[in-house]
């Protein structure tokens, strides 16, 4: 039996943040009738929030003299993920991510420069992409091209089902913005709802940290709750990798701008709820992987502990690593006065005269605590960290009151793992390697590029991987069209 519809199109992108714009931009230009369903009442999702992205042998990059390879990228990645990732994933990203900077640029992007993420970090490779008007402008202009191109955009309309016939993706249910359920015909549907970060449940079930999960907060829009990959897996669809999740350290309520959460990221002392020290902090240099130790601590909680000295100086010698653009390297962290003002009252973080009534205030042993920062001002006086080896240049004392704790926890951009698709971006069925016809998933809706974990390594690669995944699948999908259509 024929699904009877109430509109019909050829493609239908769920999802209207960074990679489902790219592809309906790139299926309008294709000559496809296109509906984008957006379930928030505003475009974008977590793309407004990119800063660059990733790609290799870019006509950017050679006119700047910077020669990061293909090769290079594919083995960064491939490394990266121990091997876990799909190779011919990461080999379709790779092979086109420089075409994606030229299709942006024919829609009006601007580059003002190729860098690197971290700039003390020098294992990165020189991929990041940064835009004028970063990720907010390109969303601006894909919107813009995707309208002019005839894309209909419809906002506070969920997809909630997808529709098969014969084993094939023919539409789906919608749910429109007055609650009325509709039947959308499509030739082929692509799921581009940014995966589950949003949703606390998905997050606890399916990320790595399990029950810790909870005690993260959510830095982005709150659209992500994991609607693709449900109805991807009602419909037969496999999934892969899902327990990765993109985190970032954040100071517990405050935003990753904050001058608190800038000194709560440095990499100084950091003792976890029984008051002791757990790792080295050096690895806030990388802050995919200082989130990762952070998100494993009790309650998925951390104290970065510091006293006036080093208070001073971040003010005026500025940060000691960087967050990209939201906490620029060597940034003085000029507004920690006034926001410690409230933060100070909430429990976001501590000031004290004394090391014990520290402790007191943030909740941690007193005894615990006054013996870790004994030992750790021990190794500041001999310049060498025997117990975790960080550099002696981080190494910095506190012994100058008062002594301030920040309380960091990991807040989640995206999750990076979720459903199977192959070179093509179709989702993959379960138990097999046969695509499921007419149903795509891109950006970080799908699974493929990375094994534990982001990759810093590769700065801008959710980005550049949502944009070149997008306009991927929507080529292959338009191209099945025409040759569909050939065959009636």
């Amino acid at each position: 039996m024929t699904t009877q519809f109430d509109a019909e199109y050829d493609i239908i992108v769920v999802g209207a943040g960074a990679s489902g714009l790219s592809a309906a931009v790139e299926a309008v230009k294709n000559g496809n009738t296109v509906a984008v369903l957006e379930k928030l009442d505003s475009v974008g999702g977590r793309g407004q929030f990119v800063e660059g992205s990733t790609a290799f042998e870019s006509a950017e990059q050679k006119k700047r003299g910077i020669d990061v390879t293909r090769a290079q990228g594919f083995k960064a990645l491939m490394d990266e993920s121990q091997w876990r990732a799909n190779a011919e994933v990461v080999s379709a990203f790779v092979h086109n991510a420089a075409t994606t900077i030229r299709k942006l640029s024919d829609i009006g992007a601007v580059w003002e420069d190729v860098t690197i993420y971290a700039y003390e970090q020098e294992s990165e490779l020189k991929t990041m992409h940064w835009a004028e008007g970063e990720g907010a402008r390109i969303i601006e202009l894909m919107v813009k091209a995707a309208r002019d191109g005839g894309a209909e955009i419809y906002l506070s309309t969920a997809a909630t089902e997808l529709l098969t016939e014969s084993g094939r993706v023919v539409g789906l249910v919608a749910k429109d913005a007055d609650g009325q359920l509709l039947k959308l015909g499509a030739k082929a549907v692509i799921l581009a709802g940014g995966g589950y970060a949003s949703s606390p449940e998905m997050m606890e079930k399916h990320s790595w940290y399990g029950k810790n999960a909870r005690y993260f907060v959510d830095l982005g829009t709150p659209g992500n709750t994991g609607d693709g990959m449900n109805m991807a897996v009602a419909a037969g669809g496999a999934t892969a990798e899902t327990g990765s999740v993109l985190l970032m350290p954040v100071a517990k309520g405050k935003t990753i701008t904050s001058h608190v959460s800038g000194a709560g990221s440095q990499p100084y002392l950091w003792v976890n709820t029984s008051g002791r020290r757990f790792t080295d902090e050096v690895v806030a240099m990388n802050f995919s992987d200082a989130a990762n130790v952070i998100a494993q601590c009790d309650q998925g909680t951390s104290f970065t502990v510091f006293d006036q000295a080093t208070k001073s100086h971040l003010e005026t010698d500025g940060s000691d690593i960087s967050l990209g653009t939201f906490i620029p390297y060597h940034a003085p962290l000029d507004r920690m006065d006034a926001e410690l003002e409230q933060d100070l009252t909430t429990g976001t973080a501590a000031k004290a005269d004394t090391v014990a009534e520290l402790a007191e205030m943030i909740g941690v042993p007193p005894q615990a605590l006054a013996l870790t920062i004994a030992r750790y001002n021990e190794m500041v006086d001999g310049g060498v960290d025997d117990d975790f080896y960080k550099p002696a240049k981080y190494l910095r004392a506190i012994s100058h009151p008062p002594y301030y704790a920040v309380r960091m926890v990991a807040g989640t951009l995206v999750s990076v793992g979720g459903i199977k698709v192959n070179g093509s971006f179709q989702v993959v069925g379960e138990g097999t390697d046969a695509p499921i016809p007419g149903l795509y998933a891109v950006g970080a809706e799908a699974s493929g590029i990375y094994g534990d974990t982001y990759p810093l390594t590769v700065p801008g690669n959710i980005s550049g991987f949502s944009y070149t995944s997008g306009w991927l699948a929507a080529d292959h999908a338009s191209a099945q069209i025409v040759k569909e259509a050939a065959l009636v």
